[in-house]
């Protein structure tokens, strides 16, 4: 993201954001901010110059949440905001909008006054140079704020405990502590929270978990509490994620609520992964190209391996829109090409395709894809990307490899 400003002119104000190089529009996201899928973000226009892409946004009868957090902040009023706001972060996460692009600046959020409606600028932004992440943003807010002196304080003191913890960030778990904080509970009593000994999920779940003997009074919840003998429906569960705590099959490559790989060495797990061998896939007689050919020309293809791939729901996946299979991405590094020995997922029947054409690189739960200098070029969402660079991917991102489309999902 390149330079934002914002100006005030009498009650009105202006924020600019000038995208640079290689950051460019993402057109779903835009769609979704004009459709108005939440009245929570600001809507937004494009303003197209000789040398630049300006993203602007006029917005007027509300005040910059910063100014409105300078008065003294009771308990209702901190998280009641705080509550919202992470709202907003949910919003975006259920329209598989990527929330690293909102605005979470207490200079660019906005607050009216009187209803306390708090709105957020998102810049529906591919590559984005300056993300910013709700965990930052949530950790710093309270050292922004001045509380009132007649109140209890104590909640403070577990709202900063959940982020000296260690407890790796989740959005869901946040949110249930702001919730117990306020005196409430979800509203929805299905809803699932990350963590493994969180009561929701206990209690929904049927999880049983031995409770510690020692706890300290200001940590609202601690999920590396383990118990090795979980058991989820009557199912044994052997596995947790060391970074959101989610509670996973023992067979899991990936964690479905982070995307985290894994792969770890005996110091740094928990509790003991269970490596289960891999699938062998269908072996089918199939001719192996040699050569790439140039898209134009006509050769005829062959069958596609990997049909009898193992369904699981806990990995990022593919859909090719030609045929409807659906591509598990269970590596960190998933080649796609047309190389049987070198690829992890085999097209053979569209000779436009590289014998190492991209992978999709999975790291700390973000995703992206890489092409290895492809003869005919791998595309984001319609445009192509640069060889050998890792451009970020998002739930919804529209691949093309040569003339082979894809739609990558989280």
């Amino acid at each position: 993201m390149g330079k934002t400003t914002i100006e005030q002119k009498k009650n009105i104000w202006y924020v600019e954001n000038k995208i640079v190089y290689p950051e460019v529009i993402n057109e779903r996201e835009l769609h979704a901010i004009e459709r108005g899928v939440s009245e929570n973000l600001l809507p937004i226009r494009i303003q197209h110059k000789k040398k630049a892409i300006l993203l602007k946004s006029t917005i007027s009868g509300l005040i910059p949440l910063k100014t409105y957090l300078s008065s003294i902040m009771t308990k209702k009023m901190f998280l009641g905001i705080v509550y919202h706001l992470v709202t907003i972060v949910k919003e975006c996460e259920q329209n598989l909008m990527n929330t690293s692009n909102l605005m979470l600046n207490l200079d660019y959020i906005f607050i009216e006054p009187r209803t306390k409606r708090v709105t957020c600028l998102f810049w529906p932004i591919v590559n984005n140079q300056h993300p910013h992440y709700p965990s930052e943003f949530f950790k710093e807010m309270p050292f922004h704020v001045v509380f009132a002196q007649h109140e209890n304080l104590d909640y403070i003191k577990v709202y900063i405990q959940y982020f000296k913890s260690g407890t790796p960030f989740s959005i869901n778990r946040f949110e249930k502590m702001i919730l117990e904080l306020m005196g409430k509970t979800a509203e929805n009593n299905k809803t699932v929270f990350s963590g493994p000994t969180n009561q929701a999920y206990q209690l929904n779940h049927g999880v049983k978990v031995e409770k510690s003997n020692e706890h300290h009074k200001d940590i609202a919840y601690n999920p590396l509490e383990m118990n090795r003998n979980h058991s989820v429906s009557g199912r044994e569960v052997s596995v947790f994620c060391p970074k959101c705590g989610e509670l996973l099959p023992k067979s899991s490559k990936f964690c479905s609520n982070c995307g985290l790989p894994l792969y770890m060495d005996d110091s740094t797990r928990q509790i003991p992964l269970i490596k289960e061998e891999k699938t062998e896939l269908n072996r089918i007689q199939t001719e192996n190209f040699s050569e790439t050919t140039v898209l134009g020309e006509t050769t005829e293809g062959t069958t596609v391996l990997g049909a009898d791939m193992l369904e699981e729901p806990s990995f990022p996946y593919l859909i090719r829109e030609k045929t409807g299979e659906k591509i598990h991405i269970d590596k960190p590094s998933f080649r796609i090409g047309k190389e049987r020995q070198y690829c992890d997922y085999f097209i053979f029947d569209n000779s436009a395709i590289s014998r190492s054409h991209a992978d999709i690189i999975t790291k700390n739960g973000r995703y992206f894809v890489m092409d290895h200098n492809s003869t005919n070029k791998t595309y984001v969402d319609g445009r192509v990307i640069p060889i050998h660079q890792e451009i970020e991917i998002f739930s919804g991102t529209k691949l093309k490899l040569a003339n082979e489309e894809f739609t990558f999902y989280i």
